[in-house]
């Protein structure tokens, strides 16, 4: 998830019955689809100062836009994670995000049996 801990929006308001989802949007920010449970996840956060457009990979990308009260966002498993990292965003308000989730599992960090997803946010 890319929520705004800080805000007044819940994290509730961002579901989908749709089983191939990639990602969803909305007051507060995103929430994004693993394709399965326990997965380690490699999330580079691009900031532009324009709207990024669409990703070019339509199969595994979402576009979409979400409202920031504060600005500050937390980066962070939807379980929690001693990983979860804040992104500070210039300004409370309105923003567009292009999600995209890369189709191939890469090894993991931990050095176990893991895997690891590896996504690209661009806000």
């Amino acid at each position: 998830m890319l929520f705004d801990v800080s805000g007044h929006s819940s994290a509730a308001g961002l579901g989908t019955t749709d089983s191939r989802w990639i990602a969803v949007s909305g007051a507060g920010g995103a929430m994004f689809h693993a394709t399965d449970r326990n997965l380690e996840a490699d999330v580079v956060v691009n900031l532009h100062d324009t709207d990024p457009g669409p990703d070019n990979a339509e199969d595994h990308s979402y576009t979409g836009g979400f409202r920031t009260d504060s600005g500050n966002l937390l980066l962070a498993a939807s379980t929690g994670s001693p990983a979860d990292i804040t992104v500070d965003l210039p300004a409370p308000g309105d923003y567009r995000l292009s999600a995209r989730r890369l189709p191939d599992l890469v090894d993991t960090s931990l050095g176990d049996q893991a895997r690891c997803e590896q996504w690209i946010l661009r806000i």
